[in-house]
Formats: structure tokens, C-alpha cells, sequence
């Protein structure tokens, strides 16, 4: 399966439109949830392990059972609240490929070891090839590989509130981050700045973005996304940087310098900072793979919840 990954451009990270939900998504009031810092007693000792619990979440927007990957760090603590970073795979992913692949629970646990990051919940949960945008078969022209139905519905107002219900979460945006690598890192610009009142901070890692210009790829994807003006103004992380709507919001970019997505992501990097948002660009040596992936893993993790 591994081959899958470094052989497809959207290879392995990769939310609204028709049939939403109406519902005013978790803690849109602005409400938060008192926060526990983490207490040099709650941290690690040398003997205790991290564990990553797989869990099936009833849809309802998807009307069938999804699987939801959640990294639980060294010490996890009920009585103390965790960041949570959800996890989003590329083209042909799982919920499991950001461990089973990429192995960035063994990085996180070196990292939480050697103090460097903030013990974090790492939630990774399944969502087919959607691009975590809700559609429909009436959008415009289906190239045949993606997943239909209401995937944002499902990830934003079912896998987020099921997370906070479960497991011990600072419960806002400042304690809540959504990242992702080529389809996910599109499906992570596209949620965190649809609702920047949840996320805090947003990386996108070799995301899958066009610019409609010639080097455009995959433009299959890209016409099923954007098959209007309406669509690609909802859907478009370009139409959706604003100065004021993502004010305090963080945003990584990176992609490798091998890589065809290299030139719209430090695209949109320039356009975010022509705005005044505040993003990162960390471009790297490599292309569009595992290898890449894998060798940025302590970058990224320390980017969203390290203590450097």
C-alpha cells in the first residue's frame, strides 16, 4: 500500500455547499472551556508509553460508521486538557497513514521525552477522497476517484464535538490545530479558514492547489472542485484569506523543492502575506513522497504545539 503513496501526486495526507447542516458549529459562541496547563507532574515518566486508539463515530451526515485514529500521549492525563491536532491524509489515505507510514507518533513521543512539544492529542480520522468539502452529484463533473456526500458536515460538527466529548481537550481554537499533506493539506486550509473560530493554527504540507495556470495538475480534481464561480469562491483557500477573517490565526506552508506543488503553495504563502497573515513559508529539499513527509514530521509537530 506504501506504493500507493509515493506514486500518486496527492499521495498521502490529504470541508460546504449542498445539503448542510445548518448548525452553528462547536463553540462558534466563542465560549471556551477552562483550560489546565500541563503541570511539570503531569509529564511523561520514563516508563510510561503513548497509545493510539482507533474508535467508530456514528455519521449521521454520511449515514454509515467512520474510523477516527487518536494519538494519546506519554502520561495522558483525564484530569489535565490536551491541544489537539487533527491529522488529515492525502489521496488514497486512511486514518492510520499519518502512524503506520509517516510514524509520527514515534516523533511526537521523542519530542514530549526530550520536552520540546506540549503533550498533544494527534486525531486523525477517516474521510475517504473528499477533499473534506461537502458535495453532491449535482456539483458539476465527477472524475470518477472522489468521495460525494457531506464530508465537511461530518468532520467539523461530528468528529470535533466527538473528540471534545471524549477525551480531554483544552475545548478552543487555541488548543486546536487542523493539518494536513497534499489532499489533506488542501482539505486543512479549506476548514481552517471556513471556520477560523475553531482553529487556531492550519499547516498545509505540499497542499494540492491550483492557480489555472498551464502547470496546473490534476485538473480533474480541480474542475469537480470549482466547477462554478459559487463553488470555487466557497471552496478556493485563495477566495478565502482574508486580513480580518483570520486575524490571529497561524499558517504553515511547506512543500518540497522537487515538488510540482511547490509554485502555487509558496503562491498562496505570498498572498497570505501580502495580507498580513501571518504564515510561514519552510520549503525543504525533496519531492512529493513519504521521504519528504517523514523528514519534516519533527518541523511540523513543533510548529503546532512546540515550546520553542
Amino acid at each position: 500500500m506504501k506504493a500507493l503513496y509515493t506514486s500518486t501526486l496527492f499521495g498521502l495526507l490529504a470541508l460546504g455547499v449542498a445539503g448542510g447542516c445548518t448548525d452553528a458549529p462547536p463553540n462558534a459562541s466563542g465560549t471556551t472551556v477552562p483550560v489546565t496547563p500541563v503541570p511539570a507532574s503531569a509529564l511523561p515518566a520514563e516508563s510510561s508509553s503513548s497509545r493510539i486508539e482507533q474508535v467508530r463515530i456514528s455519521s449521521q451526515a454520511l449515514n454509515r460508521d467512520m474510523t477516527l485514529s487518536v494519538y494519546l500521549p506519554p502520561g495522558y492525563d483525564p484530569d489535565v486538557r490536551y491541544p489537539v491536532l487533527y491529522a488529515l491524509y492525502g489521496y488514497g489515505g486512511t486514518h492510520a497513514s499519518w502512524f503506520d507510514y509517516l510514524s509520527m507518533d514515534d516523533v511526537a513521543d521523542r519530542l514530549i521525552r526530550e520536552g520540546r512539544l506540549q503533550p498533544l492529542l494527534i486525531a486523525s480520522p477517516d474521510y475517504g477522497n473528499s477533499f473534506g468539502v461537502n458535495s453532491s452529484v449535482e456539483d458539476g463533473p465527477d472524475p470518477g476517484s472522489v468521495s460525494i456526500g457531506r464530508y465537511e458536515d461530518y468532520l467539523i460538527r461530528e468528529v470535533v464535538p466527538y473528540v471534545d466529548s471524549h477525551y480531554s481537550t483544552q475545548g478552543d481554537k487555541t488548543g486546536r490545530y487542523v493539518g494536513g499533506a497534499s489532499m489533506g493539506g488542501y482539505a486543512a486550509l479549506y476548514l481552517g479558514f471556513s471556520y477560523p473560530e475553531l482553529f487556531g493554527k492550519v499547516g498545509a504540507h505540499s497542499a494540492a492547489l491550483w492557480t489555472y495556470s498551464p502547470s496546473d495538475l490534476f485538473t480533474d480534481q480541480r474542475d469537480w472542485l470549482y466547477a462554478s464561480d459559487a463553488l470555487r469562491a466557497r471552496r478556493d483557500p485563495f477566495k478565502l484569506a482574508s486580513r480580518e477573517k483570520l486575524a490571529g490565526m497561524r499558517v504553515y506552508l511547506d512543500a518540497g523543492e522537487g515538488d510540482p506543488l511547490f509554485v502555487p503553495d509558496q503562491a498562496l504563502y505570498e498572498a497570505l502575506k501580502a495580507q498580513g497573515i501571518d504564515a510561514v513559508w519552510s520549503p525543504a529539499p525533496g519531492g512529493h513522497n513519504v521521504s519528504y513527509w517523514s523528514s519534516q514530521l519533527e518541523r511540523y509537530l513543533l510548529f503546532y504545539a512546540g515550546k520553542e
